[in-house]
């Protein structure tokens, strides 16, 4: 049985750049629902209209969750890239890519 090196899928792309990318997008889009959180809460305090302060408590609800969830995976692939990014590991992906 040989042992194969695994190779990264994506062709022309260093998984330290991919890596990248997806923090910077998941902190950009963690941002985008921080934002709109903010004018939520905003729209929340100037209704008047209980069936509109209803609807915007329902629009609130899904910003939370999605700022939840960007919330953890801009932390997660914090992680990752800051691991990735150690000389060990740029080493590590160096060599393959000279293979």
């Amino acid at each position: 049985m040989e042992n194969e090196r695994p190779e990264f899928a994506l062709a022309n792309h260093s998984i330290l750049a991919v890596v990248s990318e997806v923090h910077a997008y998941f902190r950009d889009m963690q941002s985008y629902y921080q934002i709109a959180h903010g004018k939520l809460l905003s729209e929340l305090e100037n209704a008047q209209d209980p069936a509109m302060t209803e609807g915007i408590q329902q629009k609130l609800d899904a910003v939370n969750q999605k700022l939840a969830f960007f919330h953890v995976l801009n932390n997660s692939i914090s992680t990752v890239d800051t691991v990735l990014h150690t000389d060990t590991m740029i080493r590590e992906f160096k060599d393959q890519e000279n293979s």
